[in-house]
């Protein structure tokens, strides 16, 4: 079973969800049973934020994820000598998805988030905040002058920056701005499937010339318009398109798994992580190399921590 690297994974709803079938330690007494059976060896724990919260609710959410964290026992990822293929239990790496909180003192904000453990960050989610535009606002408005602020001390703490819920304008806004490499931890590609989420070819290639990964996400929205074209084959099909336009070394996962938060639904064939595996088939059936699909499951992703964390 190849192991995986999930890029995106919302576990503060994921743990907020189990809270009262577990008063502690819910990625331990549920989630890790169903990673180590899956391989899901590494994962992201992100902490969402959908544009309303201010900065007291960001904080909460935050020591909420790295409390369960600890109290599960969980090794998280810190640097780059926290990362190691052979980790016999599943690993995590805090990240932030959506700074909306953030309106005032942006560098001390900064800080604070990386203090507690985070070290990947979006600016926005959909939404249009203090920092930047995400894909539901404002299509002419990018990165504001307290968005450059919060890049800047992100790059000097090697925090990496997220643009997979940002427009297009504040994309090439925070390309512009950032020194270090950029992650869409959780996009697939716009020629496949038309939606505002999805990058274009020119923002992949800008991404990629930069030395930046693309995780590959797994909602079906994001897959297919066509509700019987959303399954692990398809995403495939993704991948195939981008290995040719930008190469395998710049691919991943983030599968933004619908488990995590919509327990109640169930999907295709890539809705929880205990599924993760039929992506890997689907590659295998797309006819990747075992050495393409190590590389795509987390080589590339330990390549780009093990640079810049």
């Amino acid at each position: 079973m190849i192991k995986m690297f999930d890029l995106h994974a919302d576990l503060a709803l994921a743990i907020q969800g189990h809270k009262n079938e577990f008063s502690q330690a819910v990625l331990k007494n549920y989630w890790l049973p169903i990673w180590q059976k899956s391989g899901i060896g590494w994962t992201a724990a992100a902490s969402y934020f959908e544009g309303t919260e201010d900065w007291d609710c960001m904080k909460d959410t935050i020591l909420l994820v790295k409390n369960d964290i600890r109290e599960s026992g969980l090794k998280q990822i810190l640097t780059a000598e926290d990362l190691n293929e052979e980790d016999p239990c599943t690993t995590v790496i805090m990240t932030i998805e959506g700074m909306c909180g953030i309106r005032q003192d942006p560098e001390e904000s900064v800080r604070w988030m990386y203090e507690q453990g985070n070290r990947i960050g979006s600016l926005c989610w959909n939404d249009e905040n203090a920092l930047a535009t995400g894909n539901d606002g404002d299509p002419a408005r990018g990165l504001t002058s307290m968005g450059k602020a919060v890049i800047k001390e992100m790059n000097r703490l090697h925090m990496l920056v997220d643009v997979s819920h940002a427009n297009e304008k504040t994309f090439w806004d925070i390309l512009e701005a950032s020194e270090l490499p950029l992650i869409a931890t959780h996009s697939n590609c716009k020629r496949k499937c038309f939606v505002t989420r999805n990058l274009t070819d020119q923002q992949m290639q800008a991404l990629a010339e930069r030395g930046g990964l693309i995780g590959m996400n797994s909602c079906e929205e994001f897959i297919s318009e066509d509700p019987d074209l959303q399954d692990a084959d398809h995403l495939a099909e993704h991948v195939a398109y981008m290995a040719d336009l930008i190469g395998v070394e710049h691919l991943a996962c983030g599968f933004d798994f619908g488990g995590y938060y919509y327990p109640e639904d169930t999907g295709k064939d890539l809705f929880g992580p205990w599924q993760a595996q039929n992506f890997i088939e689907a590659l295998e059936r797309k006819g990747f190399s075992e050495k393409e699909i190590k590389a795509i499951a987390y080589g590339n992703t330990f390549e780009l921590l093990r640079k810049y964390l």
